[in-house]
């Protein structure tokens, strides 16, 4: 058991041009018994609650404690530093199934991921001097931003395991930039919250963003393919008349014999060799699952000034 004895002159807290946006009060604490070495207390009866709302300023919530054990005779006082802090949340879902959600972060951070150069950025095909694919594909660092949502829920969360290590199947809008189909690949992580009065569960959202642009299956127009690879049509055999594969044959420059080619030439998508100077036919292969994500993964949250549900 544990009683407040007073609160502590001496608050601190910070304004800024929408009021008071931070504030921490001091209680003196007095315990019937001292501490043991491994038992440091964590709630106090008479003390803001951890989450509970300031009774003067909407918006703000204890959001931790700082605690100091006395020495010598004073060693069954301690002074708690309740810290007032602004809480972001959101609602999430409608109906019987809202739920308030405190979200800790929402934004963007820097990344890059790495990719086969099959073509310039204006879509140009990377071949060598006799138009042919490279032996080994050229390979660069790319841009791949992510986005990271950080919330804590009252309860656990279903269905969210079914988007890792997925991409979105419908265009996704975050702050007002759309990302096409594709282009997020979404990792999300879950983790209980012990010794918290409020929030049981924490989930942590990262869709890392890919932009890939190609000209697929022989089309002039370029495409953005995301997180799909885009792979060129080359082999060192080609398709005869009867549909069988037969290693390319073509007129030797030197000798003006005909000779097996002695790397992969280009093919026109379906099984021949492709005539010189032609577009270069790359497919495209999906080398994710896609599935829509549920709006609380990336959506924008609120400063309530109401206080907890």
């Amino acid at each position: 058991m544990a009683d407040v004895i007073k609160q502590r002159a001496g608050r601190k807290y910070t304004v800024d041009s929408n009021g008071i946006s931070s504030l921490k009060k001091e209680f003196v604490v007095i315990q019937d018994a001292v501490m043991s070495a491994d038992g440091e207390a964590v709630s106090f009866s008479g003390v803001p609650a951890i989450g509970s709302a300031h009774p003067n300023f909407p918006g703000l919530y204890v959001d931790s404690y700082d605690v100091q054990e006395g020495e010598g005779k004073d060693k069954q006082t301690l002074i708690v530093t309740v810290n007032y802090e602004p809480l972001t949340t959101e609602t999430s879902g409608t109906g019987t199934d809202a739920q308030t959600v405190a979200v800790d972060e929402w934004g963007w951070d820097d990344g890059t991921d790495e990719r086969e150069l099959t073509s310039g950025v204006d879509g140009t095909p990377v071949l060598n001097s006799a138009r042919d694919p490279f032996d080994s594909v050229p390979k660069i660092s790319t841009p791949a931003p992510v986005f990271t949502k950080v919330m804590k829920f009252k309860v656990r969360q279903t269905g969210w395991a079914s988007s890792n290590c997925k991409v979105n199947s419908a265009e996704v809008t975050i702050g007002g930039t759309a990302y096409p189909i594709g282009s997020l690949l979404c990792t999300v992580s879950e983790k209980r919250i012990i010794g918290d009065a409020n929030w049981k569960y924490q989930y942590t959202v990262h869709l890392r963003y890919k932009s890939n642009r190609v000209k697929i299956g022989g089309a002039n127009t370029v495409t953005d393919i995301g997180w799909d690879v885009a792979v060129a049509d080359a082999g060192m055999r080609a398709l005869d008349d009867g549909g069988n594969p037969k290693l390319i044959r073509v007129v030797d420059s030197e000798t003006g014999k005909m000779c097996t080619v002695t790397s992969p030439a280009l093919l026109n998508g379906q099984g021949g060799k492709l005539p010189d100077g032609d577009e270069p036919f790359n497919f495209r292969f999906q080398a994710y699952e896609r599935v829509a994500f549920p709006a609380w993964f990336y959506s924008e949250p609120t400063l309530v000034e109401e206080g907890l549900t």
